[in-house]
C-alpha cells in the first residue's frame, strides 16, 4: 500500500553560517547598548592619609605624638615657622647640580674662599672677642704713628723755618751798606765823590757823542740808574726811563763803559758804604751831553 512519508529538512552550510552571524550581531548590539558612562564625584572625598620618609638629622629623646614626616629618629620641631617645612640636608641639594670642571688652581682658590667664609661666619665667641682686641690695639697703633708723623712733621716745618729765619738774619747782616745818591740824599763826603764821577762821565759823553745823533739831530732825556762797588766798579746798570730811541738808549750804556774804571772809594765813604747808586737823568741836546740829577 502506497502511504506518503514525511520529509525531514535539510539544514545545510550556509543556514549554520547565517545564524552564528546573527547571534554574534545580537551580542554585539546588547554590549553596546547596554554599556553606558557615567560621571564619578569620588574626588571630592578626602583622600587616604599618608605622610612622607625622610632622612632627620637630629635626635629628639621626647617621643613624638603627631609626627609630620616620617623618618629614622624621632625629631621634635623647634622652629620659628608658621608652617611645617620639610628638613633638609644644610650642605645639600634636591638634585644635582650643574658644574664645570675646575682646575687645581681654581679648586684651591675657592677653598681658600671657603675657608675664609667660615672662618668668618663661625667664629667663637672667644675669638671674636680676641680679634676686636687686636683690631682696637692696630687702630691704638695706628693712631700713635699718625700723631707721631704729624709731630715729626710739626718739628720738620719748625726747623725749616728756623733754618730760614737763621739764613735770612745771616743774609741782611752780610748784606752790604748801600747809598743811593739823587737830589735828596747826597752828603758832604759822598758829594765830592759824586761830582769827580758825573764830570768824568759828561767829558767822556762829549768827547764819545753819538754820530748818527748829531747827524739826525736827535735830541733826547733817559733816566740811569748804575751800581758801583768800593773799588769804582759797575755792578749793574738800568734804563728806569727810555729817551723812546733806540740810538740814545744804546749811546748812553756806550759813554759808561768808555768812561770806567771809576775812582774807589775813599776811607771815610768806605767806612759808610760798600756800594753807590747813582741815578742821573742824561741829556742828549744840540749835540751836546749832560746828566743832572732830577728830572727837568
Amino acid at each position: 500500500m502506497a502511504q506518503v512519508q514525511a520529509t525531514r529538512p535539510r539544514i545545510t552550510a550556509s543556514d549554520r553560517l547565517g545564524f552564528t552571524l546573527f547571534l554574534a550581531l545580537t551580542l554585539h548590539a546588547i554590549v553596546v547598548l547596554g554599556v553606558g558612562f557615567t560621571s564619578s564625584h569620588s574626588y571630592n572625598r578626602d583622600p587616604l592619609p599618608s605622610l612622607d620618609i625622610i632622612l632627620a638629622n637630629s635626635r629628639s629623646i621626647d617621643e613624638v605624638e603627631d609626627p609630620d614626616f616620617l623618618a629614622q629618629e624621632n625629631q621634635a620641631g623647634g622652629g620659628n615657622a608658621d608652617e611645617k617645612a620639610r628638613p633638609g640636608a644644610p650642605v645639600s641639594a634636591a638634585t644635582p647640580l650643574t658644574q664645570a670642571g675646575m682646575s687645581d688652581r681654581d679648586r684651591a682658590e675657592m677653598r681658600k674662599q671657603q675657608l675664609a667664609i667660615s672662618e668668618l661666619y663661625y667664629l667663637s665667641q672667644s675669638e671674636s672677642d680676641h680679634a676686636v682686641e687686636r683690631k682696637k690695639q692696630s687702630r691704638a697703633k695706628e693712631s700713635n704713628s699718625r700723631q707721631a708723623s704729624e709731630s715729626e712733621q710739626r718739628a720738620s716745618k719748625i726747623a725749616r723755618l728756623q733754618a730760614e729765619i737763621r739764613q735770612m738774619t745771616i743774609d741782611y747782616a752780610r748784606r752790604p751798606k748801600t747809598i743811593t745818591l739823587t737830589a735828596n740824599t747826597r752828603k758832604a763826603i759822598e758829594a765830592s765823590y759824586l761830582a769827580s764821577w758825573v764830570q768824568k762821565i759828561e767829558h767822556t759823553g762829549n768827547l764819545n757823542y753819538p754820530n748818527e745823533a748829531r747827524v739826525n739831530n736827535l735830541d733826547g732825556r733817559l733816566r740811569m740808574s748804575v751800581r758801583l762797588n768800593a773799588a769804582g766798579e759797575v755792578i749793574d746798570m738800568r734804563i728806569t726811563s727810555s729817551s723812546g730811541t733806540s740810538v740814545l738808549d744804546e749811546a748812553a750804556k756806550r759813554i759808561l763803559r768808555m768812561a770806567q774804571p771809576f775812582p774807589p772809594f775813599s776811607e771815610e765813604l768806605k767806612e759808610r758804604a760798600d756800594q753807590i747808586v747813582i741815578i742821573r737823568t742824561w741829556d742828549f741836546k744840540s749835540n751836546r751831553f749832560k746828566t743832572q740829577s732830577g728830572v727837568s
